[in-house]
C-alpha cells in the first residue's frame, strides 16, 4: 500500500510540472479512486452543499418571518415588550337593601264648592208709628236707671225671687231688651267634677242696635263662688238681643241677666 502511494505522488508531481507552473496543482484524476483524507470529503461534497444551501435558506426564512411578525410576537410573549403603565381600579361593594314599594299616594279630591249661605236679613224692630206732639205737650225728660238702681233692684228679694233663671231681669224701661238668640252657658268641668251648682247675676250693656258691648258680674250665689264668672260672662256677650226702646226709639241700656248653673 506504502509502494502504491508513493508511486502516485511520484507520477502527480511529474505531471505537475508539465501541466502547471505553480506548486499547487494537483492531479485527482488519478488519486481519485483512493479512499482516504480529503478524497473522501469530495466524494460526498456535493450532499454538504445541498444541505448548507437549505439550511441557510430555512434559517432565512425564519428570521424574515421573524422580523416581519416581530410587533406581534412581542405582543403574545411579552418579551422586549414596552412597559405599560398599569392602571389599578379598586370596586367598591356596597350593600344594598330592597326596600318595599313606596305608598301610593292619592290626589287630593277637589273640595267640593260650598253652597252660598245668605246671610239672613233682620227685619228692623217695629219701634210703631212715631207721633208728632207740640213742645208743650212733650213729656218730661226721663233719666234711666243706673248701675246703682241696677244693683238694688237685683239685691230685692222680689227681684231676686222673680227671675227663674232663663229670663232677664226686670228693669226700669219703656220696652226691656229681649233675648233673640241665647247662647246655653257652658258648665265649668272643675265645677262638674266637684259637683258645685251656683247661680251669677250678670249686667250686659246692650247697644242700639242689640248687640252686647260689656259685661260685668253684680251677684253670685254662694257669693265667694267664682267658678262660673267666666262662663257667665262668655254666654251673655254671645247671645243677641233685640235693642230697647225709650220714646219709639232704640237706646242704650243694661239689661241684668241671671243664669244659674245646676247639675242634671
Amino acid at each position: 500500500m506504502g509502494k502504491q502511494y508513493e508511486k502516485v505522488h511520484r507520477h502527480a508531481s511529474r505531471t505537475r510540472r508539465k501541466l502547471s507552473f505553480g506548486e499547487e496543482y494537483l492531479d485527482t484524476e488519478r488519486v481519485r479512486g483512493i479512499q482516504y483524507g480529503t478524497l473522501m470529503l469530495r466524494k460526498e461534497s456535493h450532499l454538504y452543499l445541498g444541505h448548507g444551501v437549505a439550511v441557510a435558506v430555512g434559517m432565512l426564512l425564519v428570521f424574515w418571518v421573524i422580523s416581519a411578525n416581530w410587533g406581534l410576537l412581542t405582543s403574545w410573549t411579552g418579551i422586549f415588550g414596552k412597559e405599560e403603565e398599569r392602571i389599578i381600579s379598586y370596586t367598591g361593594i356596597t350593600s344594598v337593601t330592597q326596600l318595599p314599594p313606596p305608598p301610593l299616594i292619592e290626589k287630593p279630591k277637589p273640595a267640593q264648592p260650598k253652597p252660598k249661605v245668605q246671610p239672613k236679613v233682620e227685619k228692623p224692630p217695629n219701634v210703631g208709628k212715631i207721633k208728632k206732639v207740640k213742645k208743650e205737650e212733650a213729656p218730661p225728660e226721663q233719666t234711666l236707671a243706673t248701675q246703682q238702681e241696677i244693683r238694688k233692684a237685683i239685691h230685692q228679694p222680689q227681684g231676686v225671687e222673680g227671675g227663674i233663671g232663663d229670663g232677664p231681669v226686670f228693669v226700669p224701661c219703656e220696652i226691656m231688651p229681649s233675648f233673640l238668640r241665647k247662647k246655653e252657658p257652658r258648665y265649668p268641668e272643675m265645677a262638674r267634677h266637684a259637683g258645685i251648682e251656683g247661680k251669677v247675676f250678670v249686667s250686659v250693656l246692650i247697644s242700639e242696635k242689640g248687640e252686647p258691648i260689656k259685661a260685668q258680674i253684680m251677684k253670685r250665689v254662694p257669693s265667694d263662688q267664682t267658678i262660673f264668672d267666666k262662663a257667665a260672662i262668655e254666654c251673655v256677650m254671645k247671645s243677641t238681643y233685640s235693642p230697647g226702646i225709650q220714646n219709639g226709639s232704640p237706646i242704650k241700656v243694661w239689661l241684668a241677666v241671671p243664669i244659674r248653673f245646676t247639675l242634671r
